[in-house]
């Protein structure tokens, strides 16, 4: 749509974007006007769950800058925004969603040009992209892939990626890059299908074989999920029809 104004949120490192960006005004530099910024201390700051609430909220676009790689006011908090935002990109593809929407870049304080250049870039895409279609489903994926990007376990292994890649786990071993990424990725796909599970016992209680219809999953993997998440306090047992059992939401239940 040629007459597509994308509402574009970015997040900007205090140190470097931040500057760029200052430099990029007092230089004069021309970039559309679409993008609103949010300033933040260091690009490892930016949460997952911010950029899910952003999309949440009807944002078109996303887009992080930090300091290049090895000139982090933070010594690693760069290294820290790039594994966030590929933990971000994943959720957003695995719920259905466009990961092309969020963008990491790096800009340094002396780089207004390339501020405006990237932003520019930026904006263009999304606008190819066009506006969001159902903006009531986006924000229902959004709000789901927030609740994926909670998960304590998920926050862990994202958060030690970096330090486990440089000094080895806690017996000094090398770990395998993508063996660890592969248990992330399963990680996030495992979430998805227990809020998916939620999602279907929302109305009110139900049957695992009516969840594994309904989702087209395997009765073992549903009976599994419902077990875990029986454990921890997130669904339980409201009684029998028969001898098949009905499970349904806890309140305020945890992960």
């Amino acid at each position: 749509m040629s007459d597509f104004e994308p509402k574009i949120l970015g997040f900007l490192c205090n140190w470097c974007s931040y500057a760029g960006a200052d430099l990029a005004g007092v230089s004069r530099v021309q970039y559309p006007t679409n993008i609103r910024v949010i300033r933040v201390m260091c690009s490892g700051r930016v949460d997952p769950n911010f950029i899910l609430k952003a999309f949440e909220m009807g944002i078109d676009g996303v887009i992080v800058l930090g300091c290049h790689i090895g000139d982090c006011h933070y010594q690693s908090g760069n290294h820290q925004a790039e594994k966030k935002i590929e933990l971000t990109s994943q959720v957003l593809g695995e719920i259905g969603l466009q990961p092309e929407r969020l963008h990491l870049d790096w800009v340094s304080a002396a780089e207004g040009q390339r501020f405006g250049e990237i932003v520019t870039e930026f904006t263009n895409k999304i606008k190819e992209l066009g506006p969001i279609a159902n903006i009531d489903d986006y924000q229902k994926k959004a709000k789901l892939g927030g609740s994926i990007v909670d998960v304590s376990r998920l926050r862990w292994l994202v958060g030690k990626e970096h330090e486990i890649f440089e000094k080895g786990n806690v017996y000094k071993e090398q770990i395998d890059q993508d063996e660890y990424k592969d248990i992330i990725w399963q990680n996030v796909g495992a979430e998805y299908t227990k809020e998916l599970i939620c999602s279907a016992m929302a109305d009110g209680p139900r049957k695992i074989r009516d969840i594994a219809e309904e989702l087209a999953l395997p009765k073992k993997l549903v009976f599994d999920y419902v077990t875990e998440m029986e454990n921890q306090g997130r669904i339980h047992l409201v009684g029998f029809d028969g001898n098949i059992p009905s499970y349904t939401l806890s309140e305020g239940g945890g992960e």
